[in-house]
C-alpha cells in the first residue's frame, strides 16, 4: 500500500481493491495523470471521475453548501457504496469537478483503500478498472484483462465483497436524485433522508427526558 501512495504522489496510475468493484487510483490534480486516465479508460473528457476520501470530515473541503440531508446519509452509509454529488467549491481542478460546478464524493469501505487514500495524500479519483462499455471488474483478475500494462501498479486484495457498484445520489438541486441504483436501495436511501431525530434534553429532573421519550414513541 505504501508503495501505491508513492505511485501515486508521482503521478501514476494504480489498480486498488473496493468494497464495491475494483477501480483505477489516480491523482485528481495532476492533468497528465488524469488524462491519461481518461484515454486508458475511452471516457469522454468533460465527464469527471469521482473523489475518494477517508475522512467524513474531509467533504467539508471539497464541497459547499451541503444540504442536512447529505449528513443523514454520511451518518449511515459512510464509510460505504454511496457517492454523494454535490456542488463544488469554488478554485478546484476542472477536472475533478463537472463543467456544473459539482462534484462527486464517496468514502470507500475498505481498508485497503481507505489507507492509500490517506497515505498518498493528493486528491484520489478512483473510476472502475474496467474500459467504458465493459462490465465493472469484480476482482483482481478481470481487473487487469484489459489494462495489464496500462496502469504502474495492481493490488490484489481478493473478490470485492459487494460486487455491486456504488450507489450515486444527486443533492444538488431542491430535489434528492438517485442516478445510479447500486449497492444501496432507492427506497433505503429515501427512506434515510425521510427520517428525523428527536432529541429530548432536560435541565430539570433526569427522568423528565427519559418518560418524554417512552411517550413519544408510544405516540
Amino acid at each position: 500500500i505504501r508503495q501505491a501512495a508513492q505511485v501515486l504522489k508521482k503521478g501514476g496510475l494504480v489498480i486498488i481493491p473496493t468494497e464495491t468493484v475494483y477501480g483505477i487510483a489516480a491523482d485528481g490534480g495532476n492533468e497528465e495523470t488524469v488524462k491519461r486516465l481518461y484515454g486508458i479508460k475511452g471516457r469522454p473528457e468533460g465527464k469527471p471521475f469521482s473523489l475518494h476520501i477517508s475522512d467524513k470530515g474531509k467533504i467539508e473541503e471539497f464541497a459547499a453548501d451541503i444540504a442536512p440531508s447529505a449528513y443523514k446519509l454520511i451518518d449511515r452509509f459512510w464509510p460505504g457504496p454511496l457517492t454523494l454529488v454535490l456542488k463544488a467549491k469554488d478554485g478546484y481542478h476542472p477536472l475533478i469537478c463537472g463543467l456544473d460546478k459539482t462534484i462527486g464524493i464517496r468514502m470507500p469501505d475498505s481498508q485497503v483503500a481507505l489507507r492509500l487514500i490517506s497515505w498518498a495524500g493528493v486528491n484520489v479519483v478512483c473510476p472502475s478498472a474496467n474500459l467504458s462499455g465493459k462490465p465493472a471488474p469484480l476482482n483482481f483478475e478481470q481487473a487487469i484483462v484489459d489494462l495489464n500494462g496500462a496502469v504502474d501498479l495492481a493490488i490484489d486484495s481478493g473478490p470485492a465483497r459487494l460486487g455491486v457498484e456504488s450507489s450515486v445520489v444527486d443533492l444538488t438541486g431542491e430535489r434528492v436524485r438517485v442516478l445510479r441504483e447500486g449497492a444501496i436501495r432507492s427506497a433505503d436511501i429515501e427512506g434515510e433522508i425521510a427520517g428525523k431525530t428527536v432529541l429530548f434534553v432536560c435541565t430539570g429532573n433526569s427522568c423528565r427526558s427519559v418518560m418524554a421519550e417512552a411517550y413519544m414513541k408510544k405516540r
